[in-house]
Formats: structure tokens, C-alpha cells, sequence
């Protein structure tokens, strides 16, 4: 008998079957394969939330702009012949105002564009003038009131003034130099309005929200010269307007009581025309006291979109909803309460 050495004698020493084998082996590659499912989603979200993310945030704001523009859509003046802009010119237009504005724009109004007035808190003061503006340009003397102080009230250079009068006469102008008490202005459009003594101005604001179709961006005019991008990656602008009945005066603003109703957009282009030679409105945009405004956003990148047309305005090349980024949209209605 050989010393030290033992046999085993049961199977518990005995290494797994093959049939073991497979079964641990298959099991091991489920485990592996849910896992992987789970996490394939969860990487699809971290791709996209980013994305997601910037979408919304280019919707944001461009909700913003337009909201706090709007809003303030024919606040008038408060010290000299104060009231609301609406009673003598329409504080929102379907079209584009300001020294680049085409001759007969007023004829052309648009769904995808709106110019908005407002007299500005944040510039000079109101004031009147000492004597007569006449001529493309012209040196105005202005009288001393609450809030002017020299030089220019607290006008300056480029900024945007509002003249208008008593009869309700009234035209753009930009101020191109600022000396003492006196004002040197130049007209935005061409337009030969006549002021006589007396005649208020008022610091303004023109702001002109347009849809760029070619370039996918909510772009905004100030009335000169300054023409820039707000928002990438917008492919759809509209404006919608609710208003009064007409009023029993064709070119003076209806009573703001009663029931609002849609106002076509060919409603703001045909007439009967108001204002001064030059820088004719249609009479229906006194009638606006609310618009609908719809902004629609995509992402910038087209691994981010689909094809179903219902969520992409613009097909890309994500092969499923699962790593897509669908349009973002927003309506919204804003009643201006100086309308």
C-alpha cells in the first residue's frame, strides 16, 4: 500500500459537463444582452438631451423677444400730448418699416413678419419744438419740460424719435447729431410731412421680426441700418391678428369693447389707406387688439431629425425616434394693453 496517497472517491471533485458549460455560457450572454439593451437607451439620451436642450433654449428666446416686444406694442407718451400710439397709427404691421423698407411694402403684408411701436422708457425725453421741421433733413430748436435736460433732452446720436402733432400727423426720424437744445434729424422713410411749431418728440422703438426661409433664422431690423440673426434653426414663423369691428371712421382707431374676431392678412392690404403721403396704412390695423404668434425650432444637426414630416419639417438621417430630436413648436396669443 503506497503511503500519502489518496483517490477521490466522489464527484464533487469532478469539473463542470459540457452540457453545464453551454447552459452557464448562454446564460452569461443573456445577462450580457440585457444589459447592453438597457444601456443602449440610456445612450441614446445622453446623446440627445444635449441637443434637446439647445431646442429649447432657441425656442425660449425667441418666445421671449417676441412676447416682450409685443407687449409693449403701442405704449405712447406720457408728458406731452400723452396717449396711446393706436389712436393716430397702427403700433403693429404685417410688414417691414424703417429707412430699408420697400415704397409700396404697406401693399405687401406678410404672415411670417410683424414691426412693432413703442415710444422707449430708456432713452431721451419727451419733448416739443420751437419752430417748423420741414425737408428730408432738418435742425429742430426743442423747448425745455420735465426730464430735458441739455444736451438734446437726453437724445443722441442714432437714436429714433417719433414726431407728431395735434392733427395727428406724424413720421420717423433718426437724430444724427445732438448739440445744446437742438436736435438734427433725418427722415427713415421718404415721406414730406410738414410740422409746425409745438409738435411733440417722443424717443421710440422699432423692432422688425422677419422669418429668413433661406438662412433657418428668426432675424431682427431696428429700423436703420442694423439687420442680424436672433434665432438658428427656425423653420416656421406665423402672425395671426384678432381684432374689433370696424369703427364708424374708416382711419380712426374702433372702440376696444366688444367680441375679437380674425382679421384676414389680405384684410391689411387693400384698403381704405390712412396716414401720411408717403407712409400709408391700411385703416384695418387699427382694429388689431391681439396676435397669435407661432414659432417652430429644429435641430441644427440632421442626425437629430427624422422623416416622419408630422415632427420634422426638415428630414434628416436618424434612422429611428430612439436617437431623434423632434421639432420643437409654441403658439401663443399677446394682447398688448396699450392696444
Amino acid at each position: 500500500m503506497s503511503a500519502g496517497r489518496r483517490h477521490p472517491t466522489g464527484s464533487s471533485q469532478a469539473g463542470l459537463s459540457l452540457v453545464e458549460t453551454v447552459i452557464a455560457l448562454a446564460l452569461t450572454i443573456l445577462v450580457m444582452g440585457s444589459l447592453l439593451e438597457l444601456a443602449n437607451p440610456a445612450a441614446a439620451l445622453h446623446r440627445t438631451l444635449p441637443e434637446a436642450a439647445a431646442v429649447q433654449q432657441r425656442l425660449r428666446y425667441a418666445f421671449d423677444r417676441l412676447f416682450s416686444d409685443l407687449m409693449r406694442a403701442g405704449r405712447g407718451t406720457t408728458e406731452r400730448l400723452p396717449g396711446r400710439l393706436g389712436r393716430f397709427l397702427p403700433p403693429i404691421v404685417p410688414y417691414r418699416l424703417g429707412h430699408r423698407a420697400a415704397r409700396d411694402t404697406h401693399r405687401r403684408p406678410v404672415a411670417n413678419a410683424v414691426s412693432v411701436l413703442s415710444v422707449s422708457r430708456r432713452a431721451g425725453a419727451e419733448a416739443t419744438t420751437l419752430g417748423p421741421i420741414a425737408g428730408a433733413a432738418t435742425t429742430v430748436e426743442l423747448g425745455a419740460g420735465p426730464g430735458c435736460t441739455q444736451p438734446g433732452c437726453g437724445h443722441r446720436a442714432r437714436d429714433m424719435v417719433l414726431v407728431f402733432d395735434e392733427r395727428g400727423a406724424w413720421e420717423l426720424f433718426r437724430v444724427t447729431a445732438v448739440a445744446a437744445m437742438r436736435l438734427t434729424l433725418e427722415r427713415v422713410h421718404a415721406t414730406d410731412t410738414a410740422f409746425a411749431p409745438g409738435a411733440v418728440v417722443a424717443p421710440v422703438d422699432l423692432s422688425h421680426y422677419y422669418f429668413d426661409a433661406e438662412q433657418a433664422q428668426l432675424r431682427h431690423y431696428d429700423g436703420w441700418r442694423a439687420d442680424f440673426p436672433l434665432v438658428d434653426q427656425l423653420v416656421h414663423l406665423g402672425f395671426g391678428f384678432l381684432g374689433v369691428a370696424p369703427g364708424p371712421t374708416a382711419c380712426q382707431s374702433p372702440a376696444t369693447v366688444g367680441q375679437l374676431v380674425d382679421i384676414d392678412l389680405s384684410q391689411l392690404g387693400d384698403g381704405p389707406w390712412c396716414g401720411p403721403p408717403g407712409l400709408p396704412f391700411d385703416a384695418d390695423l387699427l382694429r388689431i387688439r391681439a396676435v397669435v404668434v407661432t414659432l417652430r425650432v429644429q435641430s441644427g444637426a440632421a442626425e437629430f431629425r427624422g422623416v416622419d414630416p408630422r415632427l420634422f419639417t426638415r428630414p434628416g438621417s436618424a434612422p429611428g425616434m430612439r436617437g431623434a430630436v423632434p421639432d420643437h413648436e409654441v403658439t401663443f396669443t399677446v394682447a398688448p394693453p396699450n392696444l
